[in-house]
């Protein structure tokens, strides 16, 4: 398996991926699919020097993604901090896979300037809390009952990992 910087090419895969992930209501408050053509600004905003978008590559199939995003619209007292998302193909979920791509960017954070990194996910959603809890992020917030998932409210977890500078 391989772990490298996402390409434009591999914006397909990425966008199937996250679609899959929809229907669970599990991972992302979008209730519909999204497009290629839409994600491809969204995907331009990846600087792999400061908030990169990886995938992990095994055989020429991409089995999920691991990416940062600024926090609070990059705003430049926030600098420091950023949002850490992985999404994995059905496929490859349940094997460590999570685990790692999430391993691999704290790793990085040094090197990307983060010394605040912010995981959000529903508080129904187990795997990513303990995924969290392993790597050490700690809940510092939360939000019962914020998201209207499929018909079904949904609470939101703000977990925090301090990065050694």
């Amino acid at each position: 398996m391989t772990i490298r910087d996402a390409t434009e090419a591999d914006l397909p895969a990425i966008v199937a991926i996250y679609n899959e992930s929809i229907p669970g209501g599990m991972a992302t408050a979008d209730l519909e699919p999204v497009t290629v053509e839409s994600r491809v600004a969204w995907f331009r905003d990846f600087d792999p020097d400061r908030r990169p978008c990886w995938v992990a590559e095994e055989d020429g199939e991409i089995m999920g993604c691991v990416y940062l995003r600024s926090f609070y619209a990059g705003r430049p007292a926030y600098g420091q901090t950023a949002e850490i998302s992985t999404y994995l193909a059905a496929a490859h979920q349940g094997k460590g896979l999570g685990t790692l791509l999430k391993q691999k960017m704290i790793a990085e954070c040094p090197r990307l300037g983060v010394t605040t990194l912010l995981s959000y996910y529903f508080d129904h959603n187990e795997a990513s809390r303990r995924v969290n809890e392993k790597l050490g992020f700690i809940d510092h917030g939360h939000f019962p009952l914020i998201a209207n998932v499929f018909g079904e409210k949904r609470g939101l977890v703000i977990a925090m990992l301090r990065i050694e500078e």
